[in-house]
């Protein structure tokens, strides 16, 4: 059996626990507030988050650094 390196976190959401839920909802509260007080919109659904964002201008663009289509 094939097993991972071990490394230690410094931030994040426990896995494969009862408390893991409640820390990752605790850690988004509020996202979707926020990230539509600047123009972006959010969907919150169980452990998925999913932005849509439209860019408008070239310099968005290019300052978000995405891969070109």
């Amino acid at each position: 059996m094939a097993l991972s390196e071990f490394i230690n976190l410094l931030s994040g959401v426990i896995q494969s626990s009862s408390i893991g839920p409640v820390m990752f909802l605790m850690c988004i509260d509020g996202l979707d507030k926020l990230l539509e007080h600047h123009g972006i919109i959010a969907k919150l659904l169980a452990d998925d988050v999913k932005i849509y964002l439209i860019i408008k201008i070239t310099s968005m663009y290019q300052n978000c650094k995405l891969p070109s289509i």
